[in-house]
């Protein structure tokens, strides 16, 4: 099958990339100008201009956006980058797509989308996110739906992604605040929220999965594991043989539950084999640069 990926260099891309590649895809990686990769052919494009059809392939089986902004913290400074990236990159796409004549559309949306996170997040729920990034996502998703009448359309919404090699996110940053010292906060009660954090291979395999069988609806994608940051923390710091601190804020703020229906995603898959949190951050930090080993020893050093 001839595949066109977005967002290979980052981390569900640079994951589902070398995946893609083994299972004999002929796959096409769109990268920004100076961006280098280790698989596929190299299709160069910054995402803001039109697409030239002479640097793309003539044709194409199946696309996946896994395209996202990088800038997304800090609003409105960062909004007209999210808009570029999460709206107008994904609308040129979809264009392209249907010229190319593809038969398949995965689209990689996320579960921002259902802010203010009130009650079990079903993927038929009427959505009205207040936030920038949520706002821009399910932008994406609304002018994609038109294109299912051209070809399959299928949008995930990804929580919590996790794994060996990301960065400057939820679980890392927790990971490097817990080997630093630092305290973690617990907003809301003495727990913090509660969301499923979701191994990068379950994440990959639900997308290959997807492309297989051609799947034309949007579906929740997410471990059945429910944990409270406490919990998250208190397995990271089992891990790392490092007690974590924790500090309270807002105690007076009620505790919110991120937790998605899995129905539809059940449906489809058995999310029973999806790994368990505990396996999955001991391998996360396995694969990391600062092992726990290493860690011990400047701790001790330190002291």
């Amino acid at each position: 099958m001839r595949i066109l990926l977005t967002g290979c260099s980052g981390f569900v891309g640079s994951a589902l990339g070398p995946r893609l590649a083994a299972e004999g895809h002929e796959l096409f990686c769109v990268c920004r100008p100076r961006t280098s990769v280790a698989f596929g052919t190299k299709v160069v494009w910054d995402g803001a201009a039109s697409i030239e059809d002479s640097g793309f392939p003539k044709t194409i089986d199946a696309v996946v956006h896994a395209a996202q902004s990088r800038r997304y913290r800090d609003f409105p400074a960062d909004s007209c980058e999210m808009f570029d990236v999460n709206v107008g990159m994904t609308m040129r796409l979809l264009d392209w797509a249907a010229r190319a004549a593809a038969r398949h559309f995965c689209l990689l949306s996320s579960g921002a989308v259902y802010e203010p996170f009130a009650g079990t997040l079903r993927e038929d729920a009427g959505l009205a996110p207040p936030g920038f990034l949520g706002a821009s996502k399910f932008a994406s998703e609304v002018i994609a739906k038109p294109f299912s009448g051209v070809f399959s359309l299928n949008i995930l919404r990804l929580f919590f992604p996790y794994g060996p090699g990301q960065r400057d996110r939820l679980i890392p940053q927790l990971i490097r605040r817990i080997q630093d010292g630092a305290a973690i906060q617990l907003s809301g009660g003495t727990e913090g929220i509660r969301l499923a954090p979701t191994f990068i291979d379950d994440i990959v395999d639900v997308i290959l999965a997807s492309i297989a069988s051609s799947w034309t609806d949007t579906l929740n994608v997410a471990a059945s594991e429910m944990l409270s940051i406490r919990q998250i923390s208190n397995t990271i710091g089992q891990q790392l043989g490092v007690e974590p601190k924790f500090e309270i804020v807002n105690p007076n703020t009620p505790s919110v539950d991120i937790v998605p229906d899995l129905s539809r995603l059940a449906s489809r898959l058995d999310v029973r084999r999806f790994v368990q949190f505990k396996e999955g951050i001991e391998k996360t930090i396995s694969a990391s640069p600062v092992n726990t080993a290493d860690h011990r020893l400047a701790q001790s050093q330190h002291r």
